[in-house]
């Protein structure tokens, strides 16, 4: 099988034959060229419905004829595309290995009615939808994990209704596009944050214009890498923009295949950039990709959700994230409301410091007390004589701030309100 500027070629009947009777396209496409025999003569015409009759012709007559059959770009094929890329897509979401993304869409049956529709309709053009076709069918792994990506975009948006236009389809097509540009040799296995992420995104917007993606999407994915996280201990992927260029799935997106003739038959058009609609969009890739690397890293497997959840909790409430975005996702893990709720305190009492990024809650996730980071002597929150003293690195569970160092630190005041309300919220 070859996907052509025009629609999907295949050179072998049998495959032809397959492709058309698994999908159920029977009667419902055509060639957009004519089966000719070796002297030219016409077998098949063009534009001609392909039943069941016409491949029991081809059957009989194969070894006579060139195997070349090409399918239009008709309704009914791309009815078909955005089924087998949906279902492919939403498959991932009931692999249950998939742990992070299944709570995220299994708690929250209510709003799930429409998500089929979204991704579907998420597939609007002949471009995205040849152009994802062939990675599915070439490119499942890479597939899978773009797939992933839209779905935590998507997933921290539908969580509650947004008045913006195109706000659900936009996310899902920022993630699903986002990493688009690294599948050479498993790159997207790899942590990307910092310069890496900044380098690999620049050649994803590069595909994403060829496949005529929105504004307010080429800007998100443009974006994203603005929230300045980082992952202690882990080093970011090397990324050659050159190299990245010459792979052969990179060199046929840039190519433009399926970009001609590309008119939507979309109803709903996009219309004007929208700039609410492009802001969630941004804000929404930023938490996913956070988390899509965060799990690249996770070793503990058996309690990823609730570490992870801890993680983005503590980052949201210190302003890395949207909360109107960031609190509907986090509550549908009620599995997780009494580390959550910890968790909340301790940030939300940590913002009171005089200094703004010194007082540090320690040890996380359990934090017990409160010591002042930076040593600010003149703070008038210090407990003189009772410094603490850190005797190894603290392990900064994830990205909560920044591993704290060895070495002696000040007692903060703000440690008896800690005290108190955990003990409140623990009865």
């Amino acid at each position: 099988m070859k996907i052509t500027s025009a629609g999907i070629e295949f050179l072998e009947f049998n495959e032809f034959k397959n492709f058309a009777v698994d999908y159920d396209l029977l009667g419902s496409v055509s060639l957009s060229e004519p089966v000719v025999d070796k002297n030219g003569n016409i077998l098949i015409k063009e534009k001609v419905a392909i039943k069941e009759n016409i491949l029991k012709k081809l059957e009989g007559l194969e070894g006579n004829y060139i195997p070349s059959f090409k399918l239009a770009m008709s309704k009914d094929l791309m009815k078909m595309l955005r089924q087998v890329l949906s279902k492919a897509i939403l498959s991932r979401i009931d692999d249950r290995s998939n742990e992070f993304i299944f709570h995220l869409y299994e708690q929250n049956a209510e709003r799930m009615a429409s998500l089929k529709g979204i991704i579907q309709n998420s597939f609007y053009s002949k471009s995205l939808a040849l152009s994802f076709f062939r990675i599915l069918l070439s490119h499942k792994e890479f597939f899978n994990h773009l797939a992933d990506f839209g779905l935590l975009s998507l997933g921290s948006v539908i969580q509650k209704q947004y008045g913006f236009k195109m706000v659900n389809r936009y996310s899902f097509l920022a993630g699903l596009c986002a990493d688009i540009a690294v599948s050479k040799e498993g790159l997207y296995r790899q942590s990307f944050f910092g310069s890496s992420l900044t380098t690999a995104v620049s050649l994803s917007i590069e595909i994403a214009r060829k496949l005529n993606l929105p504004e307010e999407v080429i800007s998100a994915i443009g974006s994203h890498g603005s929230s300045n996280f980082d992952i202690p201990g882990v080093n970011p992927a090397n990324v050659n923009v050159e190299d990245l260029r010459k792979h052969q799935l990179n060199q046929d997106l840039l190519s433009g295949s399926g970009m001609d003739d590309d008119a939507s038959d979309d109803e709903e058009e996009a219309g004007e950039y929208a700039d609410h609609t492009a802001e969630v969009t941004l804000d929404a890739l930023k938490i996913a990709r956070y988390i899509m690397e965060n799990l690249k890293t996770s070793t503990d497997k058996e309690h990823v959700s609730e570490k992870l959840l801890v993680m983005f909790t503590y980052n949201a409430e210190k302003g890395l994230f949207r909360k109107d975005l960031a609190d509907p996702m986090i509550d549908r893990f009620k599995e997780f409301d009494h580390a959550i709720k910890r968790i909340r305190i301790i940030a939300e009492i940590e913002n009171k410091c005089k200094f703004q990024t010194s007082a540090w809650a320690y040890p996380k996730p359990k934090s017990s007390q409160i010591l002042c980071k930076d040593r600010n002597y003149e703070c008038p929150w210090i407990v003189n004589g009772w410094d603490l003293r850190i005797i190894s690195p603290q392990d900064p569970f994830g990205y909560i701030g920044t591993a704290l160092e060895v070495g002696t630190y000040p007692k903060c005041a703000l440690e008896e309100e800690l005290h108190a309300k955990i003990k409140y919220s623990d009865s």
